[in-house]
């Protein structure tokens, strides 16, 4: 198996949250992938090609991957030079016969991004005369990414599709509450538990179901349990429509399993809180400290418990004693009053 050099582009939506999910997915795809330089939203690993191009497709935050060729500094002069450095014969396979230049720019850069694409698509038609210009169905795409700090240049080998999420946005679903989750932050709290494909995941606060049909979707057995019925119905109903075949709900108290010991690979869930959610009888952190006190026993050894809370809302003191520990933590603001913190849990 060959690795090579691969650059992935990740969205400027939230601080930490993409670059965690890419290295996440990455781990999961090729234990033995090798990152090799963060550089703000462009992250550079040696991994196998399909492992590459899958990211692209299971991550909710990693917009493109490309093959990487070169970094430089971010000035027209220097990016065309660069270029014209490399032997680009070694990098157009024989079977190419069009080609397209791409730029991106990021973060206010100001390069003259049409006149740069059309200098370097010269370039690589004088050095490899066989070749012609097609912008529509090119068989190769050569894309500079360029950001305030550097630029990296590469064979772009997958991007995302525009309106990847389009369909199961919360809006657009048969059922949805105040509160639901949209499908790409479900997508990504599933990819941080770090489970094998195939594995066996637990929603025990599953709602409308957004994470639960990220994680069939995904490809994992997942189990969803709701405390109110008609919730779980509204739940089912999405199921029907995103995941058919496979719509399975369970109307239940996540603080009293109904589950054997050791089943679940991961946990990963969105407990009710804020304004639009009611808690019988119960705050958020009386309803938290009675679940870790059985999650324990419904995870595998070192399995994970992957959950959303109020950024306010201190952690630690409530897993206290129930043998998990903090792996990971990330914010994401919702609206001017909401802001999420997604915490990994190991035991």
């Amino acid at each position: 198996m060959i690795r090579r050099r691969y650059f992935f582009l990740l969205s400027g939506i939230y601080e930490t949250l993409p670059r965690a999910e890419l290295k996440a997915v990455l781990e999961v795809l090729d234990p033995s992938y090798r990152l090799i330089r963060e550089y703000s939203r462009i992250v550079v690993a040696e991994t196998l090609e399909r492992a590459a191009k899958e990211v692209v497709y299971r991550t909710a935050y990693t917009k493109l991957v490309g093959e990487f060729l070169l970094k430089c500094e971010t000035d027209e002069d220097t990016i065309l030079k660069s270029i014209k450095q490399i032997d680009l014969k070694d990098f157009v396979d024989s079977d190419v016969e069009k080609i397209a230049v791409r730029g991106m720019r990021l973060d206010g850069v100001r390069l003259r991004k049409l006149e740069l694409e059309a200098s370097i698509g010269e370039h690589v038609l004088n050095m490899i005369p066989r070749l012609r210009v097609d912008l529509k169905r090119p068989d190769l795409t050569i894309i500079f990414v360029a950001q305030p700090e550097l630029t990296v240049v590469g064979k772009l080998l997958e991007a995302k599709p525009k309106h990847f999420f389009d369909e199961r946005i919360a809006g657009r679903r048969p059922f949805s509450l105040p509160s639901t989750m949209q499908p790409d932050f479900s997508r990504a709290m599933v990819n941080l538990a770090r489970v094998e494909v195939g594995g066996r995941i637990l929603d025990p606060f599953a709602g409308a179901c957004g994470i639960v049909i990220e994680a069939l979707l995904l490809g994992y057995e997942t189990y969803g349990v709701e405390l109110k019925d008609w919730i779980a119905l509204g739940g089912l109903k999405n199921l029907k429509r995103y995941a058919c075949g496979k719509e399975f709900m369970i109307v239940g108290d996540a603080r009293k399993p109904m589950f054997r010991e050791r089943l679940f690979d991961a946990i990963v869930t969105d407990p009710p809180y804020g304004r639009s959610t009611t808690i019988p009888d119960r705050s958020i952190k009386n309803l938290l400290t009675e679940f870790f006190e059985v999650a324990a026993e419904l995870l595998v050894d070192h399995g994970r418990i992957v959950l959303a809370v109020p950024s306010e809302l201190e952690l630690t003191e409530l897993i206290a004693g129930t043998g998990f520990k903090i792996r990971e933590s990330h914010l994401a603001r919702v609206h001017r009053s909401l802001t999420r913190r997604v915490v990994v849990l190991e035991s």
